[in-house]
């Protein structure tokens, strides 16, 4: 028998690296990852979340663009998790199964721009793990989103006795909350938080605070000189890290007082065409003197209209190319005064495009 020095056997193994990895690199029976067609990753699902309702879960995400000529879908896949696992981020989740298919072509996002469905197939105590994959003309898979997980529980039970009251700044609203899950448990008062909603026209039921409240009354300020409104208030119960929806209180009305300010637009948006920038928002409720168009610049704020334009868009043609602004659009009153209300939340945008 042949004993190798030590040397021999470090060149020794050193040799065999080096074919281990010329094999590697020739790809001799391995499997490579196809390539992106185009160069181009494909489109991704994105910002996928998950709300628990009574009615089920609510998955919600940002659309994908479409190309021209081109059809896609969205497949919603779904993992039973184990009850005990539900908080396990490492834990392996089981084999995904599809719930549902949807046409992009005939999905229509919402007011703040995403996609929506409800899975009502669920029931209290269990935990699902979800992800949205975007599919080609053929329904193959070319992406998935990133997971969600929904961990269902009885939400909290209707608030009662709610009331509403016109105010000189706004109406104001009062309820009784029930310390009650809908299965009839007691819960904790400091784990119960409320979210107000506001019906108005046709736009449907919409948040009309930005955020979950505390306590048993709200006073909305946003709204329009003598605009008629409905409201309700469901409850939120906040357990195992996550918040779960219950059912709304019955609906009260109330006007808008004569005197306050216009609200702002709930949402700006700004478009590139033939080398100027277009400013779009949604038009507030009730009536209106028109808007006026802000535009910030580093710290310097300027306003572009000299007076109120009636209806969007309007079209900023001193934008630079090149330049990141800031567009806020306020709403000014109907009466001869047009007294200005509040600015919109500032939206970005970066000028990359000439004529």
């Amino acid at each position: 028998m042949r004993i190798l020095s030590d040397s021999a056997k470090y060149k020794r193994v050193a040799i065999i690296s080096i074919c281990a990895l010329s094999v590697i690199i020739a790809g001799c029976g391995t499997k490579k990852f196809p390539k992106p067609l185009g160069g181009a990753p494909p489109p991704q699902a994105k910002n996928l979340s998950a709300q628990v309702l009574p009615g089920g879960v609510e998955l919600s995400w940002s659309p994908v663009a479409m190309e021209v000529g081109k059809r896609i879908g969205y497949s919603i896949m779904r993992s039973d998790l184990k009850w005990e696992n539900r908080n396990c981020l490492e834990c392996p989740p089981p084999e995904q199964q599809r719930v549902q298919t949807i046409d992009a072509a005939n999905a229509k996002p919402g007011e703040d721009g995403k996609l929506r469905w409800v899975d009502a197939n669920v029931s209290y105590r269990r935990a699902f793990r979800y992800q949205v994959a975007v599919t080609d003309e053929k329904g193959d898979h070319v992406s998935i989103s990133n997971p969600a997980i929904a961990k269902v529980y009885p939400g909290p039970a209707a608030p009662v006795n709610l009331a509403a009251a016109t105010q000189p700044q706004g109406i104001l609203l009062q309820w009784k909350p029930v310390l009650k899950d809908l299965e009839g448990n007691n819960i904790d008062a400091s784990s119960l938080s409320f979210r107000v909603e506001r019906l108005s026209g046709d736009k449907g039921w919409q948040k009309a605070a930005p955020s979950l409240i505390k306590g048993d009354a709200y006073v909305d300020h946003s709204v329009a000189p003598g605009q008629n409104y409905s409201y309700r208030v469901v409850g939120a119960l906040f357990t195992d890290e996550v918040s779960i929806l219950g059912v709304p209180s019955f609906t009260v009305q109330a006007k808008g007082p004569e005197t306050v300010q216009p609200p702002p637009p709930g949402k700006v948006w700004i478009t590139p065409a033939h080398g100027v920038l277009e400013i779009h928002w949604t038009e507030s409720d009730g009536a209106t003197g028109g808007y006026h168009v802000y535009r910030r610049e580093g710290k310097e704020i300027n306003r572009l209209t000299a007076s109120p334009v009636q209806h969007p868009p309007f079209v900023d043609k001193d934008a630079k190319k090149g330049m990141t602004y800031f567009y806020a659009v306020s709403a000014v009153s109907a009466q001869a005064d047009h007294k200005e209300g509040l600015l919109s939340k500032w939206t970005e945008v970066r000028n990359l495009l000439t004529e």
